[in-house]
């Protein structure tokens, strides 16, 4: 399959960059777990008078402001939560705590907001009386959700790994440059449907996976050099227009182009080159996996 050009690219790219990759490469596998994978905040809930907050198993509770530890809880829980005149409520209240963390086991624990089931941890936010959730989650099980929203537009395996890889590089540049201090990206857009373990066989799905870590990489973004990797907010036309501030690169071509690019014998590495001059695709490298995407 033509996916296996990327990764000869992926090579033989960085080796004529920057000397010694093979040693770098192996310095991350050299460690311990010093680099884990990448999470990015999602807001799922703005501005709400409460939810209802679901935790099944094991889980602990933060207060994030302090990062003081709260407690730790060897049963699920199920109870609204709101804010109140001195704190926040969860069945239980929380006095003079306006910000909680809810960390539930990684391995089995999962969370649920309004009947929509999460991986990751649970940041609750009093704002005004009101309250705001985020869910931290591995970038990674982010790409699987939202990209289960791709339209059945009948793309070819090439033209929708160019699509995830342009995903990943904007979420991994909002996990490293988060749109605010509590939030990196806003789940509704794209939506985000959290963890949806009836796509977990889609083709898109599977296209997530042979990229796993793929990005575009831009020399000069941020001040980077030939040696970095520099991901960059890269959006496809079709995904809308600039807002005031917005610092988006849009794709020059179309996915209708690439897709024609595509029934010609273009590979992804190509459609985005000509999608995104000036960028090439690197590998980013980590050494725990999230156990949700394997």
């Amino acid at each position: 399959m033509a996916l296996r050009i990327i990764m000869m690219l992926l090579l033989a790219g960085p080796m004529t960059l920057q000397a010694g990759f093979f040693s770098h490469v192996m310095s991350y596998f050299q460690k311990s777990a010093e680099a884990p994978p990448p999470k990015i905040k999602v807001l799922i809930e703005h501005d709400k008078p409460g939810v209802v907050l679901e935790v099944k198993g094991k889980y602990k509770i933060y207060n994030p402001h302090t990062n003081e530890l709260i407690s730790t809880r060897f049963v699920g829980k199920r109870k609204f939560i709101q804010a109140i005149h001195d704190g926040m409520k969860w069945g239980e209240e929380f006095p003079g705590v306006y910000q909680l963390l809810i960390v539930p086991d990684e391995a089995t624990g999962i969370s649920v907001v309004d009947g929509t089931e999460y991986r990751g941890a649970i940041y609750v936010y009093d704002i005004g009386g009101t309250i705001s959730i985020v869910n931290q989650v591995y970038v990674e099980d982010y790409l699987s959700s939202v990209l289960a929203n791709l339209p059945k537009g009948g793309y070819s395996e090439e033209v929708m790994a160019a699509i995830a890889i342009t995903a990943r590089t904007m979420a991994y540049y909002y996990s490293e440059h988060p749109k605010n201090q509590y939030w990196g990206v806003d789940g509704q857009n794209p939506p985000y449907q959290g963890y949806i373990a009836a796509n977990k066989n889609s083709p898109m799905d599977s296209v997530v996976k042979k990229t796993r870590n793929m990005v575009m990489s831009k020399t000069g973004e941020n001040g980077a050099s030939e040696n970095q990797i520099a991901p960059f907010p890269a959006q496809w036309k079709e995904g809308g227009e600039k807002t005031d501030g917005s610092k988006l690169v849009m794709s020059q071509i179309s996915l209708a182009e690439a897709q024609e690019m595509s029934k010609k014998g273009d590979h992804a590495a190509q459609i985005l080159a000509k999608a995104f001059p000036g960028t090439r695709i690197e590998l980013m490298h980590y050494i725990q996996e999230p156990s949700d995407s394997k």
